[in-house]
């Protein structure tokens, strides 16, 4: 007979907290203080922007960073960087977080949305090749929950239809595909750097990397409201002033020196300390559920397709137990474990989608007079995969701070629950 859950007034599995994240050792807030010390805290200012952006590119294994101020601001000037605009069309999984496809609508193009692989939560290849037009521009994957997107076929997709691929990494730091890393696999990559992410620079941040030096000088002047961000750097070598030469229309997404600092001390610690404690989290709770009849999924992770682990997803067989997913989620928390749903509804169910609620009379760029009428039909997009995981998945953490002990209460409580629930 199974275990009374605590949901139904059961004893849970444990009372105690688990450890908070993000998590900042003394010298990172010591590190953040010295701008403020010295006064020089603007990117222009102080040298540790520069250093941060660069030192995080060599770290993907890219040649050029531009931090940005969040993982938003990165993908909207990752667009800019190849040129992708209005009369575009990008490709998007609607299965993640909405700022993937606003960063498209931010550059005044629009988001087309195509399914994921129900085994990896990321962008199907041939959904992809189904949702290609004569106004597709770009095909923008995202590396879900840590997991790489399967970057070869979709690579071989974008080679076949002349189509740049923008790598949305915000969730895939140090992931890895047949042995590159996330970011520098597709034309360029766009990270963030909020407060939940594999790292943070102080609650917001972002970057992009890409090995192109002319996208690169493009992406530092959009990032940099246009200004002509070379003749910039020339002058500060030869400390002369620095005139407002504007060669383009541009945004401030810079990145503050506070948080360039926060940024480095966590760069420092991302192989020897995060990913390897993500990983070693993540296997232990692999080991202790992989013989769970109740669960169809544990996140994909797979020599060529490596996973860095930025939360654990687990798609459950429904049909084996008598609880919604909500139902499982919720008894779960009462066991005392971290957890939680499918953290968005698929974008275009959205009323920003569905309404087409854009900027100013147009409803920009779905009113864009240009867009292809069938294109912004949103109330006519299904994605089938997609819609299965949203109804089937929940998550658990595996945060650097967390110990083996705290993967075996968590692999504990999703076991209790599961017998409880089992048909």
């Amino acid at each position: 007979m199974a275990e009374q859950l605590a949901v139904n007034g059961g004893t849970p599995v444990t009372r105690e907290p688990f450890p908070s994240w993000p998590y900042f050792d003394e010298a990172t807030i010591q590190a953040a203080m010295e701008p403020l010390r010295s006064g020089k805290v603007n990117y222009w200012t102080g040298p540790l922007g520069m250093e941060f952006e660069q030192r995080f590119a060599e770290w993907c294994g890219a040649r050029y960073g531009i931090s940005t101020s969040n993982g938003t601001s990165a993908l909207h000037t990752a667009l800019a960087g190849l040129g992708s605009g209005p009369g575009d069309e990008v490709i998007v999984p609607s299965y993640t977080f909405i700022a993937t496809s606003f960063s498209v609508c931010q550059a005044g193009a629009i988001p087309v949305f195509a399914d994921v692989e129900r085994e990896s939560h990321t962008l199907d290849p041939a959904a992809v090749e189904a949702a290609i037009s004569e106004r597709t521009r770009a095909i923008m994957p995202v590396h879900l929950y840590g997991i790489m997107a399967n970057m070869g076929p979709i690579l071989e997709i974008a080679k076949k239809h002349n189509l740049f691929v923008i790598e949305d990494c915000a969730q895939g730091h140090g992931a890895e595909y047949r042995g590159r890393r996330a970011g520098t696999i597709g034309d360029i990559g766009a990270f963030s750097f909020c407060q939940s992410k594999h790292f943070t620079t102080g609650g917001e941040g972002g970057c992009v990397v890409t090995d192109d030096e002319e996208v690169a000088w493009r992406c530092r002047s959009f990032r940099d409201h246009g200004y002509d961000v070379a003749q910039r750097l020339k002058l500060l070598e030869l400390e002369a002033k620095l005139p407002y030469i504007h060669n383009m229309v541009g945004f401030n997404y810079r990145l503050t020196e506070m948080q360039s600092a926060i940024g480095l001390q966590a760069l420092a610690k991302m192989d020897n300390w995060n990913l390897r404690n993500r990983r070693r989290n993540a296997e232990r709770l692999t080991s202790h559920l992989q013989s769970c009849e109740a669960i169809e999924t544990l996140p994909l992770d797979t020599p060529e397709r490596r996973n860095s682990y930025w939360l654990y997803p687990i798609s459950l067989r429904m049909e084996r137990l008598t609880c919604s997913i909500k139902q499982f989620t919720q008894a779960l928390e009462a066991e005392g474990i971290p957890c939680g749903p499918v953290l968005w509804p698929q974008c275009y169910q959205e009323r920003a989608y569905r309404n087409h609620n854009g900027f100013g009379r147009l409803n920009y760029p779905f009113g864009d007079p240009a867009a292809r009428p069938e294109a912004v039909q949103y109330d006519r997009c299904y994605c089938p995969n997609a819609a299965y995981l949203e109804q089937n998945t929940f998550f658990v953490p595996v945060h650097p701070v967390y110990e083996e002990r705290h993967m075996d209460l968590i692999a504990a409580g999703i076991l209790k629950v599961a017998r409880a629930y089992a048909r």
